[in-house]
């Protein structure tokens, strides 16, 4: 009597091992006791039987993957999944630039005249850049030279126009309104419906922003992305906005954009286009002021949606907590934003010297991607168009500009020369790369602390020469004042300053010092702040008779608080910068070695403030009195 065969493994996964199990299995059956499984044809059929169900289990495995948002990894999917949660990802976003116009014309008969919508201005510099203005414009003429005609804050939007048009066919089921393009700036889309080919009338439509409003007659159109980036227009269904009619024509006219690549860009332009008696049209010519270019983004990374789905799932189209705001927030301006902090004014002001409570506030702190504030121009824009229609009665909303903390690193590297191949400069950019890192990766956001010893281990790990390390840390803040005017400047360091005995608490600068007057009239130059018993004067180096002295140029210009970091400083009346910069450097040493920030506060580093000294640990060292941090938290 033939024995039943041995039951076939099914856990394993891999090929391989499929294709072994199941020679296993059918060698335990006596009807193929005498098959050679290693060249026979019944071989060839058990690897493609392992393939199948090799193919099957990776097939399972994918489908089931793709079914949910923290694991699926295609982007077809995170947007669908995403568009069930409420979120709609947004393509390719168009870089802006406000500008100021000037044409001159050939005839000076009109008091304006107007500037086309979709004017082409090219980059003088680099025709590949091309911005439209998106509204026609106009500009009113100069009343001293009357060829020349003028106009302010005029938004530059980069790409190039581009035109689709479908025809309406509602016998068929399956179709799609979808441009097929991935680099269309979904925010500005401009759709017309034609009646018919032979009817030329036209009917604006715009895109909904609150569906609860609209009716079976509203013109209205929602966009998303379909598949790849392209985006898909869909329209009303006769019940909830207006349905289209078999043969309608719509016409979509939109920007093809750069992206990113559009960023920071400054000008100036000049108009490439064909305008009746111009002779010339250019924008101002950009200075240190002027704002660049803002706002292009590539495709929305697929971990970007996979992160603020929920989240604004979660806010369901109100602002209650923090985090409501947050994914409001950044469901429109992510490609602004570096980084965002929402607090309630119950934790404190940052208006406040003392940052005391002010209730009834809500304060968002926003550190852009480029620069470092937002202009009010879009502050306004996320107040109003974001924050307000989503937010409850009762609070204010207010966005507040990040209070920088810049930590100054200076380190000491003890190294032997015989264990790297690289040169003394290399591994000085090696430590400098390894702090930047480290920066970027675990500061650099509001709510993210500064940790000495983690900092000191990745200098340490900068290369396999270093042995050890030294390295001092110092809090510097940078004060723009109104220079020959009197400042009122409230400097917040937000930590407790190291002092030791009688010493001034702030250090000494080398660079972005001031000038100043004393009471009797005397102009001194690179002037500093100095600290005796909470007392800040000024104070600057005189020669006389060959020898430097330190003299008091002002005995009172501020207190300052070393317990909280805090200085305020009154009548302070600086008459120039040294260098010609525009801020003052004011520095102190920590007493904590770890840094928390509060509020609005942020701690960043200055790349190009780091110092490293390379010491050969072959040679003798003498004992260091450098500073390495203050007490442990």
């Amino acid at each position: 009597m033939a024995t039943l065969p041995s039951q076939i493994r099914i856990a394993e996964l891999d090929y391989d091992q499929i294709l072994t199990n199941l020679v296993e299995f059918m060698k335990a059956d006596p009807t193929f006791s005498d098959y050679d499984f290693s060249g026979s044809g019944l071989r060839l059929l058990s690897r493609v039987l392992a393939y199948v169900t090799f193919y099957n289990s990776y097939y399972l495995s994918a489908a089931v993957n793709e079914s949910f948002l923290d694991t699926a990894q295609l982007r077809s999917s995170v947007v669908s999944h995403a568009k069930m949660l409420g979120y709609n990802s947004h393509g390719t976003r168009s870089a802006t630039y406000t500008a100021n116009v000037t044409m001159v014309m050939s005839n000076n008969a009109p008091a304006t005249i107007t500037l086309p919508k979709n004017t082409q201005f090219a980059l003088q510099s680099n025709t590949q850049f091309t911005f439209y203005n998106v509204e026609d414009t106009e500009l009113t003429q100069n009343t001293s030279n009357t060829f020349i005609y003028a106009t302010s804050n005029v938004t530059l939007v980069e790409g190039r126009t581009a035109q689709y048009r479908f025809t309406v066919d509602t016998n068929d089921p399956t179709q799609r309104f979808i441009i097929p393009n991935a680099n269309v700036d979904f925010s500005r889309l401009t759709v017309r419906v034609q009646v018919s080919p032979t009817v030329n009338t036209t009917t604006s439509f715009t895109e909904a922003s609150n569906l609860l409003l609209a009716n079976s007659t509203s013109n209205i159109f929602l966009v998303s992305e379909a598949y790849d980036g392209y985006p898909e227009l869909k329209f009303g269904n006769g019940v909830i906005g207006k349905a289209l009619e078999n043969g309608n024509i719509v016409i979509v006219d939109y920007y093809i954009s750069r992206g990113a690549a559009g960023n920071n860009i400054r000008g100036p332009f000049r108009i490439n286009d064909t305008i009746a008696g111009l002779q010339q049209g250019v924008t101002d010519t950009p200075d240190a002021n002027t704002t660049p270019s803002i706002g292009g983004s590539d495709i929305e990374d697929i971990e970007n949606i996979r992160y603020l789905a929920p989240l604004t799932y979660a806010a369901q189209n109100r602002c209650v907590t923090t985090e409501d705001y947050k994914s409001v927030i950044l469901q429109d301006w992510s490609e602004y934003i570096s980084a965002i902090n929402v607090f309630g004014g119950e934790e404190g002001d940052p208006n406040d010297a003392k940052e005391r409570p002010t209730y009834g506030r809500v304060y968002i702190a926003v550190r852009p991607k480029y620069g470092e504030r937002l202009t009010q121009a879009t502050k306004d824009a996320i107040i109003q168009n974001t924050v307000k229609p989503f937010s409850i009665v009762g609070v204010i909303p207010q966005i507040v500009d990040p209070d920088y903390v810049y930590l100054i690193i200076s380190t000491r590297v003890s190294y032997d020369p015989k264990a790297t191949v690289l040169t003394k400069q290399e591994l000085v950019t090696a430590v400098k790369d390894a702090v930047d890192t480290y920066s970027n990766e675990n500061m650099e956001k509001f709510e993210t602390s500064f940790r000495f010893s983690r900092l000191g281990r990745a200098i340490d790990d900068a290369d396999a020469s270093i042995t050890s390390s030294l390295t001092q840390v110092e809090m510097q803040k940078r004060v723009v004042p109104l220079v020959g005017k009197s400042n009122s400047i409230t400097v917040k360091f937000g930590a407790a300053l190291y002092k030791v005995g009688d010493t001034s608490v702030l250090l000494e600068p080398t660079s972005h010092r001031f000038d100043y007057y004393d009471h009797d009239g005397n102009y001194y130059t690179n002037c500093f702040l100095q600290e005796t018993n909470g007392v800040v004067s000024v104070v600057g180096y005189v020669n006389s008779g060959g020898t430097r002295s330190l003299v008091v140029v002002d005995d009172r210009v501020g207190t300052i608080d070393a317990d909280t970091g805090t200085m305020v400083l009154a009548n302070f009346k600086p008459e120039a910068i040294e260098g010609g910069e525009i801020d003052i450097w004011i520095s102190a040493l920590p007493l904590y070695s770890d840094l928390t920030p509060h509020l609005n506060r942020l701690y960043t580093v200055d790349y190009d403030t780091i110092s490293v000294e390379l010491i050969d640990n072959t040679t003798t060292l003498t004992p260091s009195n450098f500073y390495q941090g203050g007490r442990i938290r």
